[in-house]
């Protein structure tokens, strides 16, 4: 794989689709929409862009993800959008947001998670930019994107790390649809994280099932 650095920041629009597979290009969708958002997010969520991006790969999967109750309207403004995305994953109320998209807020030792999450990128060449947190989801889905979209590796050590980096830095993607879910959220949000869970279950659901038959063709 080449050397890539991971960023926050919103460098390639989900308006100019990159040459990756499906798998690969509805993780960068992903990790676009759950980054703050700016006028351009907006303005493609309320022109249906940034939907048919995600019906696209969604169609091009090995496997089959439930949509039919996935609803992707825009909030009426930006400011409205914004206003959302800080209530539910940055401030909140006096307790703090309904749901941090920080995977260290989910663990016991964040520091530990941060170390243990470096050591990952930095084993397939990736940076994070100063003052993101290689934690954060946007960055986390961003690399999981790079991962999915191959490398200079056998396509089984490629699957394993996929599997180990969802199974341990992905998992809780379900805690952040649940906790969205009872915070009264917009449609968007609701959906985005909705997709996410059932997307990150679905995928460990395949890459389980192909290490099976590239093993037992070893065998």
């Amino acid at each position: 794989m080449s050397h890539a650095t991971v960023t926050a920041t919103r460098e390639d629009s989900f308006r100019s689709p990159q040459d990756r597979s499906s798998r690969s290009q509805l993780y960068a969708l992903l990790s676009l929409a759950f980054a703050f958002p700016d006028v351009s997010l907006h303005s493609g969520v309320k022109d249906g862009q940034l939907a048919q991006q995600l019906t696209a790969a969604l169609g091009g999967l090995p496997c089959r993800i439930r949509t039919s109750d996935l609803h992707w309207t825009a909030p009426d403004s930006y400011e409205d959008m914004q206003t959302e995305y800080i209530r539910l994953f940055q401030i909140g109320g006096r307790r703090g947001p309904p749901c941090s998209l920080h995977e260290g807020f989910y663990t016991r030792d964040r520091s530990q998670t941060l170390q243990k999450l470096i050591r990952f990128y930095n084993y397939f060449g990736f940076r994070v930019v100063e003052c993101v947190m290689p934690d954060h989801l946007p960055v986390q889905l961003e690399f999981m994107s790079e991962l999915a979209a191959g490398g200079d590796v056998d396509d089984t050590g490629m699957l394993r790390a996929q599997r180990d980096f969802l199974n341990t830095h992905l998992a809780w993607a379900d805690d952040v649809a649940g906790r969205v879910a009872t915070s009264r959220p917009h449609p968007f949000y609701r959906s985005l994280t909705t997709l996410l869970s059932r997307l990150v279950a679905a995928d460990q659901k395949f890459i389980r099932n192909s290490l099976g038959d590239q093993d037992n063709g070893r065998n």
